[in-house]
């Protein structure tokens, strides 16, 4: 079932201080997280879903799908499945040679959201609950989950002023992953639109597992002291 996106406002991200290539996050949805990727994985093994239209493997009893699903799994109503769980993978051939202990691995990452041993070697290892809601998220470049971020930021951004806007320069992307490590909270719903200027509210919260309690944080944060600004199609940082 196809559904029709609502863009949420905020974008919550703490990076985990205990392994700093996983992130917890709230506000990117599934279709946003792949639409903010140059190089999106095309092939997805699917360790908790309701996808319909999912392949099945033999060998490893996996669900997954490959570029002739994936558009339509992106499309799909991801919030209904409850929980979403996934890995990536390279090519069909690769799941026919999974071993007993890289699928007993697999199993304990979709139970508890966390390694057994190490996460398998995958580009990406994907939990979420309530698509958008609460994500974990283990990456292995640092540089994948800089560009989602920032491109997550403009995606939403232009949806919600329907204006066209520039990438965010790696300088500021950077500081962005980098304020991960503290609780970074960015609200839309607070952005002041001049003319030819926009500009965003972030601050950081610190570190939260409980998305509800991040939520609650837009009404109760009044006072931001940094913004994000697009003006005269750039970015900068301005610290008040």
């Amino acid at each position: 079932m196809k559904k029709k996106h609502n863009i949420r406002e905020i974008i919550y991200v703490s990076g985990s201080e205990i392994d700093n290539h996983c992130f917890y996050s709230y506000g990117i949805e599934f279709f946003e997280f792949m639409s903010c990727l140059d190089n999106r994985p095309e092939n997805l093994i699917l360790l908790k879903h309701n996808f319909d239209n999912a392949k099945w493997n033999q060998h490893s009893r996996f669900d997954y799908v490959t570029s002739q699903e994936i558009n339509e799994l992106i499309d799909d109503y991801i919030y209904g499945y409850g929980d979403f769980c996934w890995v990536d993978f390279y090519k069909e051939e690769d799941l026919d040679q999974l071993t007993k202990l890289q699928i007993a691995e697999l199993l304990f990452f979709s139970h508890l959201a966390k390694p057994l041993n190490d996460i398998p070697k995958v580009r990406f290892a994907y939990y979420a609950h309530d698509d958008g809601w609460f994500n974990k998220l283990y990456v292995t470049k640092l540089e994948d989950y800089e560009m989602i971020l920032s491109k997550a930021v403009v995606f939403k951004l232009q949806k919600l002023t329907r204006r066209s806007i520039i990438d965010i320069p790696s300088d500021i992307s950077r500081i962005l992953l980098e304020s991960t490590k503290e609780g970074l909270f960015i609200d839309l719903s607070k952005i002041k639109k001049g003319k030819g200027e926009i500009q965003i509210p972030i601050t950081a919260v610190g570190h939260y597992r409980d998305m509800d309690r991040v939520y609650d944080l837009k009404d109760e944060i009044t006072d931001y002291k940094i913004w994000l600004v697009y003006s005269k199609s750039a970015w900068k940082l301005i610290q008040e």
